[in-house]
């Protein structure tokens, strides 16, 4: 994005590189030299556009509001549209980047990269109308490979119910192993008897890291009477096309006829998926990178890394299995498991997808500007508004601890603002922002679950990031800002001040920029009331 001194005092213009016939034509209002990393580019007159792009995003959305313009282009004397479509070029097929330039610098920002959608042209003078849309982000990549299953090539001697199963791919640690034999069974992921001759079974599509002592994964017979488990030793192998992949024995005595179902729990001293410093992932921020790099979406690598360190603390503990007919996307997967969990959002970018996470304990200190309608800095555009009550949650019922075999929380955290659910249930968890809400607004329950999650303290980050969320209103705030503010994004903290609604140095979220040509941006905040940060 902008850096502030490159906006101060600076002309912002719209350029549009519009890509028609295997010919790339430069566009802007009028005729302008750009120079960028010592190239120039000779943008001619024929841009008409006013208007603005929301660059923004919808507080903790699983996927990024994608961002269009309808354009007008007058391309007479540029190009003869007519002789071209009669040449056989489609209008349709063209793409094209819409730029903010900050004239005078080297400095331009994409806001749209995408395609033309519903064009319109006629004779050679008259103007071309067309819509610019950002690029959907459609993962075609699938999960598991497409080579990581049992066959008669992979394991000749497999059990025939497990034919063309793929292989399970494992995070962290799922399931629980018990202390002691008689604990309850909470499973975490399957073990597929792939060598009938051997009793060996294959519990991992991949490598695993492999602790030099202790148990290292506990697998039950689900199908004996009465149920048996055994603690079992870990290898490293290839199957017979090479792969390399983590099976385990059973002990001798227990059903190799095939008939039997066997699942299994990872200890917390064994871990799944290797990552880049050679140790298991298991942080959220980990997880999303390692699903993004099985993916095929463009993404934003140096804004994933920057936040892998704010979610270490979301413990990530899966098993991702797909049945014979139903591989996914990676990106689905991270949508369907991750986003509900994490306090983050979204978006896009120039450089593609990424996520902004939810600061909901931001205070004055974490703030990167300051600014000040008393100071004329912004001018406010509308009254403050309220989020929806409708939204309003004071109870949070998070299940997890999933057990596998039969997709079924083992256990259930509570956080509360409701003095009934304490006394009711023991080991629920008082939370101030939602009693206050409960006083407010009356009991609102919210039940959510997840397979991903074993771990206690993570569930209790969710329900309590949740809290922050939507326990209690947040107020929306929109401002006409002078443009040097322009290098704030989405996601930042800022401070507030407007003596006539109240605000003295109040933090709040940017959560929107509409980009203009204009001396002033359209910024939209928000202010997260907290009651627990806000009473210090």
């Amino acid at each position: 994005m902008f850096q502030r001194s490159d906006l101060a005092g600076r002309e912002l213009v719209w350029l549009l590189d519009l890509t028609l016939g295997g010919r790339v034509i430069y566009l802007a209002k009028q005729a302008e030299e750009v120079t960028i990393e010592g190239e120039t580019f000779n943008y001619l007159p024929g841009l008409d556009w006013g208007s603005s792009i929301a660059d923004g995003f919808d507080l903790f959305a699983d996927s990024p509001s994608l961002k269009q313009a309808s354009l007008t282009l007058y391309l007479e004397g540029i190009e003869d549209v007519p002789a071209m479509i009669a040449e056989g070029h489609d209008l349709s097929a063209a793409t094209g980047k819409l730029w903010l330039w900050a004239k005078g610098t080297g400095d331009r920002v994409s806001f749209v990269d995408g395609y033309v959608a519903d064009p319109e042209y006629g004779a050679n003078d008259e103007p071309v109308t067309l819509t610019l849309e950002e690029v959907p982000f459609e993962d075609n990549a699938l999960f598991p490979p497409s080579t990581a299953r049992v066959d008669s090539d992979t394991w000749p001697d497999a059990a025939d119910s497990l034919d063309l199963e793929f292989y399970p791919w494992i995070i962290g640690h799922p399931g629980v192993a018990p202390a002691v034999a008689a604990a309850p069974r909470v499973t975490g992921s399957p073990a597929y008897l792939v060598d009938t001759g051997t009793d060996k079974v294959l519990v991992a599509g991949h490598p695993v890291h492999l602790p030099l002592v202790g148990p290292q994964v506990t697998i039950w017979d689900m199908s004996a009477d009465p149920v048996v488990s055994t603690d079992s030793a870990l290898g490293v192998g290839a199957d017979g096309s090479g792969r390399q992949v983590t099976t385990a024995f059973l002990p001798v005595g227990w059903d190799v006829s095939g008939e039997s179902e066997y699942w299994c729990a990872w200890p917390d001293t064994q871990g799944g998926v290797i990552g880049h410093d050679g140790a298991p992932i298991r942080g959220a921020g980990e997880v999303l990178r390692w699903a993004l790099e099985q993916s095929s979406v463009r993404w934003d690598r140096g804004r994933v890394a920057a936040i892998i360190p704010e979610l270490a603390g979301f413990k990530i503990d899966a098993a991702i299995v797909a049945g014979p007919d139903s591989r996914f996307s990676p990106l689905s997967w991270v949508e369907e498991h991750l986003l509900p969990i994490l306090p983050v959002s979204a978006r896009v970018g120039p450089d593609g997808l990424y996520f902004v996470p939810f600061n909901y304990e931001a205070t004055a200190a974490d703030s990167v500007a300051d600014i000040s309608a008393d100071r004329r800095q912004m001018l406010r555009d509308a009254a403050v508004l309220y989020s929806s009550r409708g939204d309003v949650v004071n109870e949070f019922r998070l299940g997890y601890k999933m057990r596998a075999d039969d997709d079924k929380p083992s256990s259930t955290l509570i956080l509360t603002g409701s003095d009934q659910t304490l006394d009711d249930i023991s080991g629920a968890i008082p939370n101030l922002s939602c009693r206050i809400s409960h006083t407010r607004f009356g009991y609102r329950r919210e039940d959510l679950a997840t397979s991903v999650v074993y771990d206690s303290a993570t569930a209790a980050k969710i329900c309590l990031w949740r809290a922050a969320a939507f326990a209690l209103p947040s107020r929306q705030l929109s401002y006409r800002v002078r443009k040097d503010f322009g290098h704030l994004v989405p996601g930042n903290v800022v401070t507030l001040t407007d003596s006539e609604i109240g605000l003295d140095s109040q933090a709040c979220l940017v959560d929107q920029v509409d980009w203009s040509e204009d001396a002033w941006l359209g910024f939209t905040f928000r202010a997260i009331d907290l009651p627990a940060r806000d009473s210090f």
